[in-house]
């Protein structure tokens, strides 16, 4: 199998992944702090790849350092503004706003690596999939709210994304992609922490059950370790444009779930609006070729 199509389907699965932590999160923020989660989640993650991989590669230099230190420190601080974007506002709203992603994403690796990224394809597909997420998300919440300060926390968020993803273009070659990922969260977890003391945010629980130890061990093993792995992959094989591109997806999938699980319905403005993110999707995977 080709290593371009390896690098689709790794972000295929990797978005589907992503698409429950929603679910999940929201759960869990109804009892715990952003901070206690992603601690716990960071470790889980670290444990689990360090089990999987025991090996660890010694540092090669002070720059390299500082790069998984900026890159652990923008993912770390996705999932903060993201989390609490989510106590301050709809979940839908930050969907919405974390599918700018891609977007940030294609002008910060022009503004980085000089590439070309505004093409007639490229504008066409990333209005259509905008559109589409839109629509799906109107249809959903209807609007019937909107809170700045979650807003701006999600816009964060997806700013972070969109560092972590071009900063991890920059890491070497040298590192097995489960040293990679455990570094990039050993460091995330180190500003966690410093977070945490600066805060001065007890990371204790009063509240623990089989519930709450499932959804830990899923956002720690599986939508952090597996998923970032099969992300990393995703990024080093088709570049972390393309594979960014796939976050269009996240409502779509979201919603099918919410389908399944929760017996919503599926709408013809749903449809409508899964088609619009496919096909800008397309556009905008063949504008980069």
């Amino acid at each position: 199998m080709k290593t371009s199509i390896k690098g689709h389907i790794y972000a295929v699965t990797t978005i589907t992944i992503w698409s429950s932590t929603f679910i999940v999160s929201k759960i869990l923020l109804n009892q715990f702090t952003p901070l206690q989660i992603l601690v716990v989640r960071y470790l889980l993650a670290i444990v689990f790849l360090t089990l999987l991989y025991p090996k660890f590669k010694k540092p090669t230099s002070i720059k390299e350092e500082i790069l998984f230190l900026f890159i652990g420190g923008a993912l770390a601080f996705y999932f903060v503004f993201e989390n609490t974007a989510l106590q301050h506002t709809y979940s839908s709203n930050v969907s919405l706003i974390v599918a700018t992603i891609p977007l940030l994403t294609g002008i910060l690796s022009m503004i980085v690596y000089k590439t070309h990224f505004f093409t007639l394809k490229s504008i066409i597909g990333f209005i259509l999939a905008y559109l589409g997420v839109f629509l799906i998300i109107i249809n959903g919440s209807k609007f019937e709210g909107v809170e700045p300060i979650g807003d701006f926390l999600a816009l964060g968020a997806a700013a972070m994304f969109a560092i972590y993803s071009v900063l991890m273009e920059k890491t070497s070659k040298d590192y097995h992609m489960i040293q990679l990922t455990r570094k990039v969260f050993l460091y995330g977890l180190l500003v966690l922490l410093f977070v945490v003391v600066v805060k001065g945010q007890p990371v204790t629980f009063e509240v623990i059950n089989a519930r709450i130890v499932a959804s830990m061990l899923f956002l720690g093993i599986v939508a952090s370790s597996l998923a970032f792995i099969l992300w990393n992959n995703a990024i080093k094989a088709i570049g972390p444009v393309k594979t960014n591109q796939y976050i269009y997806l996240i409502p779509v999938v979201t919603t099918i779930m919410s389908a399944l699980v929760l017996k919503e319905k599926i709408t013809y403005m749903t449809l409508i609006g899964t088609l619009l993110i496919l096909m800008g999707l397309y556009l905008s995977e063949k504008s980069q070729e």
